[in-house]
């Protein structure tokens, strides 16, 4: 699986002899300082290999001044230097040093570049910048996690989205971080005929929902224990149902694979309203989210209204029941698979076993078992 680089200093056998004083331990502040700030009289090419080099300092005000000498160093300077033979560790710095798309544009196209910084550079690049890098399908079959990123940032264009995903279907690629996506992919469901929204009426949605996600609150344990169900939310303000309207309207006019990127992508309320979809791959999409909180977990394992599939998949998912509210949840939801409940079972606090077994919702078997248990752990007490 393709990581990220873990850059390190290059041996000063790498930088030439004039510019290996500024770099050394005993070397003093000012120097350094000079260096960072690109003072010294070094051509461009050895003073990048200096800022590299300098990039690793522990003292933050030479860090600090290597970084604003980089964003404000000559555009077309620096886009020559992203295209020379420099070690691919350098050419990853640069490009995480700079936003400037004229000299990442010369980084995408270095083939000294290791697919590492393209695959970090498409997590959060323009939409420009991403086209640019989709383009390489070289780097991009050897290397599918870059397609990963590129469908998880919000720049992306969805037609970008689709030639790289009909190019993953066309070469069996498999996706290691976006289960979700590759059970859609392998549907007949997922090839729409439907138009569904503009690239840009979708990234709007896109940029919308990052910024609801940006403000919601990660759940923990403690935000578990009044579990409602899904269906049962709280009354909403006349403006909070018409924003709803308004979105569950948008989202009705996508086809099935803007819907299922969204699932993965988009804020709670829009994994809310796609729960809703009749279309598997689309609410299987929204529960494998990886933006899915302990909360909507919570939630969606109180409802009786869920797809069978839904609930079986909270079950067997132990990094959600590890969360007592959700195993409570759980028992006492019909739909839930009975050798899962059974098991589940043997965790449930005897308050909770006493009103399993009188439940009614539940099927026969499972209260029965509750009865047995309540009675074995009342004995034992």
């Amino acid at each position: 699986m393709l990581e990220s680089l873990k850059n390190q200093p290059l041996s000063m056998d790498a930088i030439p002899a004039a510019a290996q004083k500024p770099l050394q331990p005993e070397t003093p502040k000012p120097l350094k300082l000079m260096a960072a700030k690109g003072a010294l009289p070094l051509p461009p090419e050895t003073l990048i290999l200096v800022w590299y080099q300098l990039s690793f300092e522990t003292d933050p005000d030479i860090t600090a001044a290597v970084a604003e000498t980089v964003a404000s160093f000559d555009v077309g300077i620096l886009a020559n230097l992203a295209a020379h033979d420099f070690p691919e560790s350098v050419l990853d710095w640069l490009a995480k040093s700079t936003t400037d798309e004229t000299v990442l544009e010369k980084i995408i196209l270095n083939p000294k570049t290791h697919d590492a910084t393209l695959m970090d550079l498409a997590a959060i690049a323009s939409r420009n910048t991403v086209d640019l890098i989709a383009e390489n399908q070289v780097r991009i079959l050897r290397s599918p996690e870059i397609i990963e990123k590129i469908y998880l940032n919000p720049a992306a264009r969805m037609a970008t989205v689709d030639k790289l995903i009909a190019l993953a279907r066309e070469h069996q690629i498999e996706f290691a971080s976006l289960k979700a996506l590759q059970e859609a992919m392998q549907t007949k469901d997922f090839v729409d005929d439907k138009p569904g929204l503009s690239d840009e009426e979708f990234e709007a949605v896109l940029a919308q929902s990052s910024k609801e996600s940006a403000a919601e609150k990660t759940d923990s344990d403690e935000n578990l224990r009044d579990l409602k169900p899904i269906e049962d939310t709280t009354e909403e303000s006349t403006e909070e149902a018409q924003h709803r309207l308004t979105r569950s309207q948008i989202i009705d006019r996508m086809n099935a694979p803007q819907r299922v990127r969204l699932a993965l992508m988009g804020s709670r309320e829009d994994r809310s309203i796609l729960l809703r979809d009749t279309r598997r791959i689309v609410y299987m999409s929204v529960i494998k989210s990886p933006k899915m909180s302990l909360g909507e977990v919570g939630s969606i394992a109180s409802s009786k209204s869920m797809p069978d599939e839904i609930i079986g998949y909270i079950a067997q998912r132990r990094d959600w029941i590890r969360y007592y509210p959700i195993v409570v949840a759980l028992v006492n939801n019909p739909k839930c698979p009975l050798s899962e409940s059974v098991g589940m079972m043997r965790q449930l606090r005897l308050n909770d076993l006493k009103n399993l077994q009188r439940s009614k919702s539940i099927p026969a078997q499972l209260a029965r078992q509750a009865q047995m248990l309540y009675r074995q752990k009342m004995e034992h007490r």
